[in-house]
């Protein structure tokens, strides 16, 4: 009986949130001042991606005040786009104590492993206090997949340190990347947390071997800072998942300028990372 009982106070648990979701939803979609008894055929239009049809668009809302619950739904509902901005920052707790500064640097960039887009994707502000090696010995063979980087952030670090909310939000998506220096074969890995390519961050190739994923939204503004600091401030180089061109030993990197860099494989260095939701 009390198991019973416990199953069916989860399901009214689950009820009364998504009821919640709901009516926030509408809320928001109705802006300030606008009036329309049509209430429900507004929100079902703008669930299912229809045309608004000449009704004002739906208020943004503000990144930092959304929950993670939040910000995944409006992404669900096709709708990430349009509540909020590219640059939108939104602060999160690690299990450190630590905390990071997530930034929205595209929309509707990054694919699902199905071929679906996620909508919303994330990079982090800071490098980790923690400087953290590419690989344990100086090689880029197997490239970002077979990465020491690559497990550790997509295990330890994912299970034990991001809060719980943000990794129910997270959906793993598609990174291409060279295998190694030889410039031959891109392989796919399907990432719950990434460091960016040198494309992504810079739009060409300059050390690396190239077609490596596109331009982020963020990157291509003209004042965007490329340089990064650390949780506490300190300037920093941070790495790319992108082997160096032409040599076996370095992968790029971003030097604490903001310029295109490279860096030993074996090298301790920061890491910002990226995630979708």
């Amino acid at each position: 009986m009390n198991s019973t009982i416990a199953k069916l106070a989860d399901e009214f648990e689950k009820m009364e949130k998504t009821i919640a979701s709901q009516k926030k939803m509408i809320e928001t979609l109705m802006p300030t001042g606008y009036v329309d008894t049509d209430t429900v055929k507004l929100h079902l239009n703008s669930v299912y991606g229809v045309m608004f049809g000449g009704r004002p668009s739906p208020k943004r809302c503000k990144l930092e005040d959304c929950s993670w619950d939040e910000i995944n739904m409006y992404s669900s509902f096709g709708l990430a786009d349009k509540m909020f901005e590219v640059g939108d920052t939104k602060k999160f707790r690690l299990a450190d104590g630590s905390y990071l500064t997530a930034r929205i640097i595209g929309f509707n960039h990054d694919y699902a492993r199905d071929g679906s887009l996620v909508h919303i994707t994330f990079e982090t502000v800071e490098t980790l206090d923690g400087d953290i090696p590419m690989n344990e010995k100086s090689t880029n063979e197997g490239g970002w997949d077979a990465s020491y980087l690559r497990a550790k952030l997509n295990g330890n670090f994912f299970e034990k340190q991001l809060p719980a909310d943000l990794k129910s939000a997270i959906k793993p998506v598609v990174k291409m990347t060279a295998k190694s220096s030889k410039n031959e074969v891109r392989v796919p890995s399907v990432d719950k947390l990434f460091v960016l390519s040198e494309q992504e961050v810079f739009g060409r190739k300059i050390y690396s071997c190239g077609y490596e994923g596109k331009w982020y939204e963020w990157y291509k503004r003209e004042n965007t800072p490329y340089g990064k600091c650390k949780q506490n401030g300190e300037r920093d180089w941070r790495w790319e998942r992108s082997p160096f061109s032409g040599n076996t030993s370095y992968f790029c990197g971003v030097y604490t300028s903001g310029d295109a860099d490279s860096i030993y494989a074996s090298y301790s260095y920061g890491v910002s990372f990226g995630f979708c939701v």
